[in-house]
């Protein structure tokens, strides 16, 4: 290799025979293969692995004759940088040496082993002017020597670090190179992430301001701009992209950042006269900027030249991109460029005349050319073709290196088809998924390796960081469910998931947030993957938890269940990438079981351990079926209803039928809260009975009819929909909602159906849920097409014509509303019917019965006690106190039991015929008659069960059928003929409530 060189020359010390050069001379020594100098302390590294220094002071003659050597003890050099009072060698070993001066005596510089850099090699060094920074093998970044500015990524507290320190908060992240400027300190990531910190008085942070920053920040407007390399100079900053463009922030006072003005930048702007050339490296020295292009050979310099460091025969300053081939064609220089150099007031090139050499690293140069341990198909096909008792060790170690590392694993298996990775953000990983699986593909057949990998990841998942800095850093949490298939052993597959979950859990929250967007971004088929990982493990816990209910196996199955709980709740954001039944754990019902068992062996310490054990899994609503969560709404309400019992607490409601909703009101306005913890008595007047269920249920039918009649006048009625709906504030000023809101909670509490006629949008109100237009269709279908039908115009004079302002007509009295501030004064557009509607929506539902609905609610919450009913969600709420609609009328008949008959008796026969020879409506009053509502329970018909029973009269055809709501009994006489059975069952059915024959 040769070298050219120009510049300050008692700075450069190039061995040349005349002084203070303005164009490029040659430095013709075959063996140099690095060179740096800054502040007058000029390195050459040889060839050899050896190096050479020298001193600014000494005389030309005397520096050849004194060229002193580095002596590192069994080290082979491989590159060096220089600070303004310092030097860092780095060795192939990955060991890093530093000297701080130049010994004025000794012919040999022996520097020092830096300390704290041994855990893996170090594979880049990079110098400010009192700084040092190292990147390591394993992604680690470390800094040491003066905090001034903050330049070494922690608080100016500290003033400055004697040894280095890792920068836990690029944790993660897969650096591809380092870089320092005179104080300020540059990283880039292998997707093109920009990092910066430490000074920015000229805005060299590329941040948009000019205050120093003590911890990496985010070059925001670099994103996505596929950035490979960077260089700093005293206070600028030069970024190139892969496509070879050039950008440039921080002090602009000499022309350095090449934009044809001597202004500064606090943000990257893009160097114009680059444009299109297609640069393939770029050097900053302290004021001024190399740009070098592989294709043509051009090198182009802008900056301060008063020093001749622009190598154009010239001393002034250049503001924008000028070539210098003419110069380096004058001198016989090659275009074969190896490597550029600008550093200080100097710059310098490394060529050879060999026509074949090749251009460093695919053309783009890198400071070291060496990379932190990614995982590539050469390595991964060395790691199984090598025999197992050769170089195992380093085998070992480099499976280690790379697995236990985030920051290795966050930068393997890129997803570089279009460069997509450069695209990484909170909703795009920028990880190739194939890869990972042809991965596992080659590897799950070396159990070595396997083992290996296994030890590793355990290693790393202990290690995570509880606030990756961005999304690259996130990738782990994806990648290692994917590496879980690799293994067989199920406490393998626990234990590290029970890692993975550690740290998932550990992220904050925003952290978090970010990780759920980017796995609901991922296919469909790997979210399902990583449900179905969480719900195989949950079942594995449910089952430890069983046997031995310890503190240990509890929180192990907690910790579980809150990831599938977070995965839940993301599905539900996405609009359910997969259906809910996939979150299911079947073997919550073993808690069931050992509760009946306890109950039946009347081991009353068993029962509540798991009782507490049941109840506290509220907050893991996902794995409940609706039918597993009304049993925990059950569990729930027999705990506080056994207590109120023992403490003889009573809640009885006597009611007359013509009566019944005056007297409901007052029974509830003298009630306390504590009353309601107590099941509810009903009893009817005149009428015997006890309560065991039926009575109650009759009574809530009945009262909701009454409550929700148009004659009551307390809701507003939607013709189109026959649904119902609170008034708007100020209409009512009584506590009508407050007590509305507690029979509904009542029912509810009291395994009781009321059929209130709400949309669906209440329940999502009381779940925090907030309606959406899709509500509006439930509630008002002509509303609801008007609305859409404004969101899918397509004209913009429709639109006009519609003469829309952000309004809307109150039908109690009349008046307008507005929607927004000034809304009659704004009309509808194109541009803002999206937010009219949601304003129209928000209006309805929400704003103008702001005050009613709250009255329900805190109603709603004082008549059901038990608050395990935010367990359900909206739909599945309402169907448990609304009820099942979806009649099966031949299953009835086949889930019927029999008492005094059986199937084949003439009378059931007869009954059957009579029963689906009637209308709808008859067959309706007839599960009224049976129950006292007439819906089905949750579950539907599949579910519901009744008895019919021969009472054994004597002269049957003179009584009726009666029925025990409370037991679900028919009593049904033995008729003679199917015509007396069928009008004494048409009789009873269309006079039961008036004679009270249920």
């Amino acid at each position: 290799m040769n070298c050219c060189c120009w510049g300050e020359s008692d700075c450069a010390d190039f061995g040349l025979t005349v002084k203070d050069q303005c164009f490029p001379l040659l430095y013709k020594k075959d063996t140099i293969y690095e060179i740096s100098f800054q502040n007058g302390n000029l390195v050459i590294v040889l060839r050899n692995g050896k190096a050479i220094t020298f001193e600014e002071q000494e005389s030309l003659a005397q520096q050849r004759h004194k060229a002193k050597v580095v002596a590192v003890k069994d080290e082979t050099i491989y590159t060096a940088v220089s600070g303004e009072s310092h030097v860092l060698f780095l060795t192939r070993a990955g060991k890093v040496y530093e000297f701080m001066r130049f010994p004025k005596k000794s012919k040999t510089v022996c520097p020092r082993l830096i300390p704290n850099l041994q855990a893996a090699p170090i594979i880049q060094i990079a110098c400010g002017r009192h700084h040092s920074l190292a990147l390591s093998q394993d992604g680690k970044l470390f800094s040491w020597g003066s905090n001034t500015f903050g330049q070494l990524g922690i608080t100016k507290e500290t003033a400055s670090l004697s040894s280095p320190h890792h920068l836990v908060s690029l944790e993660g992240i897969p650096l591809a190179q380092i870089s320092a400027g005179g104080a300020h300190s540059v990283a880039v990531s292998l997707s093109g992430t920009v990092f910066t910190w430490g000074r920015n008085n000229a805005g060299q942070l590329g941040l948009g301001s000019t205050e120093d920053e003590c911890s990496p920040n985010i070059v925001k407007s670099l994103e996505s701009k596929k950035t490979i390399f960077v260089s700093c100079g005293e206070e600028h900053t030069a970024i190139l992209t892969k496509d070879g463009m050039v950008f440039t922030f921080g002090a602009g006072g000499y022309g350095q950042l090449g934009h044809n003005s001597s202004r500064n930048e606090l943000k990257p702007r893009l160097v114009a006269e680059l444009l299109g050339v297609q640069v393939s490296q770029i050097a900053c020295g302290w004021y001024h900027t190399i740009a070098y292009v592989c294709t043509t050979g051009n090198l182009y310099m802008f900056g301060c030249g008063l020093q001749g460091q622009l190598g154009n025969r010239k001393r002034c300053n250049q503001l924008v991109p000028l070539t210098t081939k003419k110069y380096i064609r004058f001198c016989k220089v090659p275009n074969l460029i190896k490597r550029i150099h600008a550093g200080g007031n100097q710059s310098m090139i490394i060529y050879s005349e060999v026509e074949n050499c090749s251009i460093s690293e695919g053309q783009f140069a890198n400071s070291t050319g060496k990379r932190i341990a990614i995982l590539n198909d050469t390595t991964v096909q060395k790691w199984i073709t090598s025999p197992c008792d050769k170089k195992k060790n380093k085998r070992k170690r480099e499976i280690d290196i790379t697995f236990s590392s985030a920051s290795c694993l966050n930068g393997s298996f890129l997803e570089t088809s279009n460069d997509q990775h450069f695209k990484t953000s909170p909703v795009e990983l920028g990880v190739d998924m194939s890869a990972v699986n042809r991965f596992i593909g080659k590897v799950k057949q070396c159990p070595y390796i396997l083992n290996q990998v296994k030890k590793s990841v355990k290693k790393m998942l202990e290690s995570l960081t509880d606030s990756p800095i961005c999304a690259e850093a996130l990738r782990v949490y994806l990648i290692v469910p994917e590496l879980l298939r690799l293994l067989n052993e199920e406490y393998d597959i626990s234990l590290l998931t029970d890692l993975l979950s550690n740290a998932i859990l550990q992220l904050k929250k925003d952290k978090r947030k970010m990780f759920v967007s980017l796995l609901i971004a991922f296919p469909t088929s790997y979210f399902m993957m990583f449900v179905n990982l969480y719900q195989r493990v949950s079942k594995q816990c449910f089952e430890k938890t069983v046997d031995e209910c310890s503190e240990n196996n509890v929180n192990q199955l907690k910790m579980t269940l809150q990831i599938l709980q977070i995965l839940y709740q993301a599905n539900l954001d996405a609009g359910l990438k997969i259906q809910e039944h996939n979150f299911y754990v079947p073997e919550v019902a073993f808690i069931f079981q050992v509760m009946c068992r306890s109950i039946i062996l009347g081991n009353r310490n068993t029962l509540l351990k798991y009782l507490d054990l049941l109840l506290s899994l509220k907050v893991f609503p996902c794995i409940f079926d609706t039918g597993g969560k009304l049993q925990m709404f059950l569990a729930d309400r027999t705990a506080i209803t056994s207590k109120m019992m023992i403490e003889g607490m009573d809640n009885s409601l006597p009611v007359r039928r013509e009566n019944i909703l005056q007297d409901a009101f007052h029974f509830l306005r003298r009630s306390s809260p504590n009353n309601f913890q107590a099941p509810l008595q009903v009893s009817f007047s005149r009428e015997q009975g006890i309560d065991q269920g039926g009575l109650s249920q009759e009574f809530f039918t009945l009262v909701t009819k009454e409550l929700c009649a148009p004659e009551a006048n307390i809701f507003k009625h939607y013709e189109d929909s026959r649904l119902i709906w609170f008034h708007e504030d100020g209409y009512r000023t009584g506590d009508e909602y407050h007590l509305a809101g507690e029979i509904c909670g009542l029912a509810l509490y009291n395994k009781c159906m009321a059929d209130f006629h709400f949309p669906l949008a209440l329940y999502k109100k009381l779940l925090n849920i907030r309606p959406a237009l899709e509500d509006m269709h439930e509630l008002s279908p002509t509303e609801g097409r008007c609305l859409q039908g404004l969101l899918d115009e397509e004209y913009d004079e429709v639109i006009d014509g519609m003469m829309l302002d952000f309004t809307k007509l109150n039908t109690n009295d009349g008046s307008v509303a507005e929607l927004i501030p000034d809304g009659e004064a704004t009309p509808v557009t194109r541009h803002n019917r999206k937010q009219y509607v949601d304003a129209y929506v928000d209006y309805v539902f929400n704003s103008s019965v702001k005050k009613n609905f709250e009255d329900f609610a805190n109603g709603f919450k004082k008549g059901c006690s038990a608050d395990m009913w935010t367990i359900f969600v909206p739909v599945e709420l309402m169907a448990v106190i609304h009820g099942n609609t979806a009649y099966d009328w031949e299953q009835l008949e086949k889930n019927v039991k029999y008492r005094g008959y059986d199937v084949s008796s003439e009378v059931i026969k007869n009954f059957w015929t009579a029963f689906h020879g009637l209308s709808e409506e008859m067959k309706k009053r007839f599960l009224a008659f049976l129950t006292g509502s007439d819906r089905i329970p949750v579950g539907g018909m599949e579910k519901f069960t009744f008895t019919i029973c021969n009472q054994g009269f004597l002269y049957s055809d003179l009584f009726y059928p009666s029925a025990n709501t409370c037991a679900r009994i028919l009593y049904l006489p033995c008729y003679s003929s199917i015509e007396a059975l069928r009008i004494k069952l048409q009789h009873a059915l269309q006079f039961y409530e008036e004679f009270g024959l249920a």
